[in-house]
């Protein structure tokens, strides 16, 4: 008895430390694998291998995923952020789709994914002041699609 008690003990433990799945690597290949996978928005967007972008989000769940995760989208949405102060609509668009993705994900994470999301919503901030423009309008469509399907 003490022996299977033991046992059940060491696979517990053991089962804590073991991660059931690796942060798929699309995730993070880089902001420019991002930025094509954002062409298909305002409709499902996927990444190479079928991973939708709330999934980085949500499955970053060791610091050092979140963070490489977190650096490649950001990255992303600062060069849409760039383009979507400018008027390009496309790129708001875009933007708030990567914005409504990352939030959508971290709504499953407990709040670890909080600084991320606020860091890539803080990127569309002035395009989303800016309501009145063509790029305000696509960037929330964008943010509405990206909560939905992202």
């Amino acid at each position: 008895m003490v022996v299977a008690v033991a046992v059940l003990l060491c696979l517990a433990l053991a089962a804590c430390g073991v991660k059931e799945r690796a942060l798929p690597p699309s995730c993070t290949a880089g902001a420019r694998v991002i930025e094509r996978a954002l062409a298909a928005a305002p409709g499902a967007v996927r990444l190479p291998d079928g991973t939708a972008l709330s999934t980085c989000v949500r499955e970053a769940d060791t610091d050092a995923e979140l963070q490489n995760a977190g650096f490649v989208l950001t990255a992303a949405a600062d060069s849409l952020a760039a383009r979507a102060t400018r008027g390009d609509a496309v790129a708001a668009l875009r933007l708030g789709y990567l914005a409504g993705a990352v939030r959508r994900g971290a709504a499953h994470t407990a709040g670890i994914a909080a600084e991320l999301q606020r860091r890539v919503e803080g990127a569309g901030a002035y395009v989303a002041e800016d309501g009145g423009t063509r790029a305000g309008a696509a960037l929330r469509r964008g943010l509405a699609a990206g909560q939905a399907r992202g």
